[in-house]
């Protein structure tokens, strides 16, 4: 069912992504001051856990797939620089295993993560159409019986993206290939903190407000 509804939403994303290479504008007659507001959804990449030094015995983590949802808010600060806040849901798969136990260890087996991500970047848009954006981010680790180590703390965001206005409309849409570190600064701090990676692809659809 997660699949089904993955492939739905990307789905959705690319017939609008096709709709609005027919009928993109230079720059949409709604631009407002107000800001935009829209729906986001992230995934189509990999997400992997770190130790900040190798750890014997640690065990590995690896991709297993991931998506993100969100709300997202953008307010204008000059003609080409927007602040970018809003919040995000993300659901983490990792596969566990440990060598280091031998051929008697148990097999790797799922592990599930769940991070609230409250965003505060910048967004920088050149050449009209694409835009560089980055800041830092308030995660907030919602597993009471996490195998990783918290995320709750502050990460970081670096991406790069394109962003189309359809015409007459007040309707624009993004794609947003990005990188993020979790609890780059932690607020439980261990003695060898995990930290959370992922890096995929954030497709969005925004509502210009007048």
């Amino acid at each position: 069912m997660k699949q089904i509804s993955h492939y739905f939403l990307i789905g959705l994303l690319i017939t609008t992504f096709q709709f609005v290479h027919n009928n993109v504008c230079a720059q949409s007659i709604f631009s407002s001051s107000k800001g935009t507001i829209g729906l986001t959804y992230g995934g189509l990449g990999s997400n992997d856990a770190i130790y900040s030094s190798d750890i014997i015995g640690g065990g590995d983590y690896a991709s297993n797939g991931y998506y993100s949802i969100g709300i997202t808010y953008l307010r204008p600060v000059t003609e080409r620089i927007e602040f970018e806040t809003g919040i995000l849901f993300n659901k983490y798969s990792y596969i566990f295993s440990n060598a280091s136990l031998g051929p008697d260890g148990p097999a790797p087996y799922e592990v599930l993560n769940t991070v609230i991500d409250i965003p505060v970047t910048i967004r920088w848009t050149f050449f009209k159409y694409f835009f560089l954006n980055g800041g830092l981010s308030l995660g907030i680790d919602t597993e009471k019986e996490n195998h990783l180590d918290s995320q709750t703390g502050i990460g970081a965001i670096i991406g790069v993206g394109a962003k189309y206005d359809i015409k007459n409309t007040p309707i624009g849409v993004f794609v947003n290939p990005y990188s993020k570190i979790h609890s780059l600064i932690p607020f439980q701090k261990e003695g060898y903190h995990q930290r959370a990676l992922e890096s995929g692809f954030r497709f969005g659809v925004v509502y210009y407000m007048r």
